[in-house]
Formats: C-alpha cells, sequence, structure tokens
C-alpha cells in the first residue's frame, strides 16, 4: 500500500473539534480491528511544536506553531498519522487546493510487507485493517470534505528483491474504462 496525503476541508470547524473527530474515528476504528492489542492500547494524537523535519535535505524547514503525529506502535496492523496546517506562520502553502486548512498524510502499509509467517505469529490476519477502519470512520464523523491530494510512490521487499510501486493515476473518463463493443 502506498501513502497518501488528504486535504481537509474544515470550514468553520475549530480545531478542538477536529482534533476530537480524529479521536473519535482512532478509537472506533480500534475497537472494530480484529488485532486485540490495538483496541487495549491505542494511542492518541500528540501534538508536537517542533522542529519540523525537511522533506528534502534542500529544503526549508516547515514553520508550523504545532502539528499533530500518531503512530499506531503496533507493528501487525500500523497506522501513522501526521495532521499540519495547510498554511505555514510564513504564508507557505503546501498544497494549492481551494478550501483546504489542514492535511493529512496517512500510511498504513508497513504490516502488508511482513511475511506471512511474521504475521501468522502476530495473530494479524489483515495488517492494513486498522487504517482501512479509520478512513471509514473519519469519513462518516468528519462534517467537512477529505480530499486526495497526492499518492505516493514506494518501495517493498518482493521474492528477495526490492521492487518499485507506482501509484496508478484514474483515467481520464472519470475512473471508468472504454470497453470494447466488437
Amino acid at each position: 500500500m502506498p501513502t497518501w496525503e488528504y486535504g481537509l476541508k474544515t470550514g468553520n470547524l475549530s480545531e478542538e473539534e477536529m482534533v476530537k473527530c480524529f479521536e473519535k474515528a482512532l478509537t472506533r476504528a480500534a475497537k472494530a480491528t480484529s488485532d486485540l492489542h490495538i483496541a487495549k492500547s491505542r494511542k492518541k494524537l500528540r501534538k508536537y511544536t517542533g522542529p519540523f523535519g525537511r522533506s528534502t535535505p534542500d529544503a526549508e524547514p516547515p514553520d508550523y506553531d504545532h502539528i499533530y503525529f500518531f503512530n499506531s506502535g503496533h507493528r501487525g496492523c500500523y497506522l501513522f498519522i501526521k495532521l499540519y496546517p495547510n498554511m505555514e506562520r510564513n504564508g507557505r502553502v503546501q498544497f494549492s487546493k481551494e478550501g483546504v486548512t489542514w492535511c493529512m498524510y496517512i500510511d498504513f502499509s508497513y504490516g502488508r510487507d511482513l511475511s506471512p509467517g511474521i504475521l501468522a505469529d502476530l495473530e494479524v490476519e489483515k495488517p492494513e485493517e486498522y487504517g482501512e477502519n479509520f478512513m471509514q470512520e473519519l469519513s462518516h464523523l468528519f462534517p467537512g470534505e477529505i480530499v486526495l491530494l497526492k499518492e505516493y510512490e514506494y518501495f517493498r521487499w518482493e521474492n528477495g528483491r526490492t521492487v518499485r510501486v507506482v501509484p496508478q493515476k484514474a483515467p481520464e473518463n472519470g475512473g471508468q474504462e472504454d470497453i470494447p463493443t466488437n
């Protein structure tokens, strides 16, 4: 699974209300996940005031008052979230999509790269379940709009070698493929 960057169109939703919505979605997702360790030890979003890392060595460091992180810390059903404002204090905008006030970077791909033997030892049948449950709950609870901004390519280990996985783009005709009729 790749990682994604989503834009949150919060409208008049306050930051506190947004964080409560995320916490509620994380709690519901943890309870719905078959891995009992997740539900027992669910962590909370953590607020950090920096310093924040650079996206590349030559990039300027981001300038935020604060951002939020969530890391499930569980090896099988992994979930990582970074929640940050779309506009930095210095006025620099991360994504120019109209109406996006906050951004969410999400990754729940790590568990999929584990071997079936390791997943069996961890008693995990579906490693992406926590992330999928979270996205489903967030889409039901979040009063604003959630828009996909970017899907990142990634690398995975397959048959003793590293394989580059590039996200597939949706066809220009809205995701439907033309089917020949003859």
